[in-house]
């Protein structure tokens, strides 16, 4: 692949505002059009305005398509839009098949990443949101035992330290597995809590599902990657589906991206959080409703910092719900570690993004190819 890649700073911005004009200006550049969502009650921290932007490569009737999607985990954004940009860039967006389409969208919380959270305006993961909200619940009784000590907890650095150990112990009664799961699943009983997934759908959903109304409804094949950041090795991209290990599709993924391992049940602390309410299973049963396409989907994350790091990182996210409008010391600090916990400085961590994406684009288009 011969690809001379601009200086790292090209690709990676600063906040979202700068993201998000990045990518506005990439695609005025190549004359590709950009449909905007902007939010209809928020605006920015310096009263930009919040969007959800989709672009769409190539025939407009295409059969198959590449969808990506970045910032459902609003701060964790940057990255997976840097990697679009330098697609964009690269000859392989250039050169699609005829019966082939690429449709980006660019900042699915527009408001997490313009004010440094995961979580979106009312306080959402979104990436547990998308379930149906007339039917009961999922309950997570780990959850219930935990909120105390989160909310509890403080984060300057011995309370950070402290919050460990008090997870620690938990997870030595109860096992690790049963305490991730607590932490990350979801849990649809605390407004103020980790991992809170709502009570409706947010604006979020809401245009995504629009968006795929207007440029998918049409397709028979799509492969939807949606980026994130946080889980696994540092700087290495770490494959996560819903998919069974014994499906025709989890064999599929497991070719395509080859020698990438496919987890599925050996996400975290060996085994599988029972995560609720995700973007790519939200998505596809929307389109299981719309259309007769068939659908695989992946998540991509971008591993940082270890599983401990990554814990307090997600104490921070929630600290910062409450208290991120208070202008302290502190608050800058737990607002400054969450974002390097979650989008590094490091410019080895940001070469290898770049280095490691453009691989993976290539897989994902010849397997769309084949399909």
């Amino acid at each position: 692949m011969n690809f001379e890649s601009p200086p790292i700073s090209a690709y990676f911005s600063d906040n979202y505002q700068q993201g998000r004009q990045y990518f506005l200006d990439k695609c005025a550049a190549r004359n590709i059009p950009v449909h905007s969502f902007p939010h209809p009650e928020h605006k920015g921290p310096c009263g930009e305005i919040l969007a959800m932007d989709c672009a769409l490569v190539g025939n407009k009737k295409a059969s198959k398509i590449l969808l990506l999607t970045c910032g459902t985990h609003g701060l964790e954004s940057a990255a997976g839009a840097a990697t679009l940009l330098q697609f964009l860039d690269h000859d392989l967006s250039q050169t699609l098949p005829a019966d082939t389409a690429l449709l980006m969208v660019h900042g699915v919380n527009p408001y997490g990443w313009a004010y440094a959270r995961r979580g979106n305006e009312d306080g959402i993961d979104l990436n547990r949101n998308c379930l149906d909200h007339a039917k009961p619940y999922p309950q997570n009784p780990a959850y219930e035992r935990l909120h105390k000590i989160i909310k509890q907890a403080h984060v300057d650095a011995a309370g950070l330290e402290e919050f460990t150990k008090s997870f620690a112990a938990f997870a030595e009664s109860e096992g690790m597995a049963r305490a991730i799961d607590g932490v990350t699943a979801g849990q649809y009983s605390h407004p103020d809590g980790m991992s809170f997934g709502g009570h409706a759908l947010s604006w979020s959903w809401q245009t995504l599902f629009s968006i795929a109304d207007t440029y998918l409804r049409h397709a028979e094949k799509i492969i939807h990657i949606d980026w994130h950041t946080g889980i696994g090795d540092f700087a290495e991209p770490f494959f996560i589906t819903d998919m069974k290990k014994d499906s025709a599709h989890y064999r599929l993924a497991e070719k395509w991206w080859a020698p990438h391992k496919i987890h599925a049940d050996d996400i975290l602390a060996g085994s599988a959080p029972n995560y609720t309410g995700m973007l790519v299973c939200g998505l596809r049963d929307h389109m299981a409703g719309i259309s007769k396409a068939e659908m695989l989907s992946v998540v991509i994350e971008w591993g940082t910092y270890d599983m401990l790091k990554m814990l307090q990182a997600l104490l921070l996210d929630d600290w910062l719900k409450q208290y991120g409008t208070q202008d302290t010391d502190l608050v800058r600090e737990a607002r400054n570690l969450l974002i390097e916990r979650f989008y590094p400085q490091s410019p080895k961590w940001r070469q290898n993004v770049l280095r490691k994406s453009l691989p993976i684009y290539q897989q994902t288009l010849t397997a769309l190819k084949s399909w």
